[in-house]
């Protein structure tokens, strides 16, 4: 099985910082941290509406989270060197896990690869949808099937469940 990454960050500006990040292992094992943003200076950045999505306050965080740097040690440890790690916010993830490492890491940056999830997911649907547009309509209907499976939504740990569930659906569609 791949592996699946999520972040949920402070907000969606320029200034954000991951603040949840949750990742799976090839079994379907998911590891969940809370990062403490008041461990770096500059990390003051803060929207009320994402809170309201995610349901994180900065006091929680800061009650509950760890360390950029024991954040990337944990992380480090679990997904190897050259690694890919898949995650449906692409460019956003990536960017909150550059972030993460520029703090936490004495390289700088992670080791591992953060690659959109969708480029592992509709490459299964290939097989059995040849038609482009309608392989985009059964790919939304499973991304539904998924998340009501899951429920729970805008927290790391349920939305790296449901990229696990999709990926099961669109492997079992495929077979």
């Amino acid at each position: 099985m791949p592996r699946f990454l999520d972040v949920e960050a402070s907000s969606l500006s320029i200034d954000s910082y991951p603040i949840e990040i949750a990742w799976s292992d090839h079994q379907g094992n998911i590891e969940r941290r809370l990062i403490n943003p008041y461990a770096v200076d500059g990390w003051r950045d803060w929207d009320y509406n994402a809170q309201q999505m995610h349901g994180l306050s900065r006091k929680q965080c800061r009650e509950e989270g760890i360390h950029p740097k024991q954040m990337c040690n944990l992380m480090s440890q679990s997904i190897k060197p050259g690694e890919i790690i898949y995650a449906d916010g692409g460019a956003f993830d990536e960017n909150w896990v550059d972030v993460l490492y520029s703090e936490g890491s004495a390289l700088g940056y992670a080791q591992f690869k953060v690659v959109h999830s969708d480029a592992i997911m509709l490459p299964l649907l290939t097989k059995i949808e040849f038609d482009e547009k309608k392989r985009w309509q059964l790919y939304e209907n499973l991304k539904l099937e998924a998340r009501r499976m899951v429920g729970t939504r805008h927290r790391a740990e349920p939305d790296v469940q449901y990229l696990i569930e999709l990926w099961k659906l669109c492997t079992s569609k495929a077979s």
